[in-house]
């Protein structure tokens, strides 16, 4: 199946309404056994998204070098272009060239 840039927006402002969605539902009247099994569905998505991220990641990194975006390492381009730490880029670009994990 081939996809084009338009269905990936559509694929994630999909997902982005969801979450929304899912942030303003009230879980007080949930039972504790109920919130625990929401939290376990949850972890769950989020480590789904993060799978596809680090498949996403991977490809870009193996297409082109860091030089080409004015940087010396991804790490410094990720920390950059995503706002989070240098540290937490390098974990990203780690697992992301590890590869598949079991």
């Amino acid at each position: 199946m081939v996809s084009n840039k338009a269905e990936w927006i559509a694929a994630l402002d999909a997902a982005a309404d969801a979450q929304n969605a899912v942030a303003r539902l009230p879980w007080q009247a949930l039972t504790a056994a109920e919130r625990r099994a929401l939290l376990k569905r949850m972890d769950e998505l989020d480590q789904l998204l993060a799978g596809t991220q680090r498949r996403l990641l991977a490809t870009v990194i193996a297409e082109s070098a860091p030089a080409q975006f004015g940087a010396g390492s991804w790490a410094e381009i990720l920390a950059r272009r995503l706002r989070i730490s240098v540290g937490e880029a390098q974990r990203r670009v780690a697992e992301a060239t590890r590869g598949p994990q079991p």
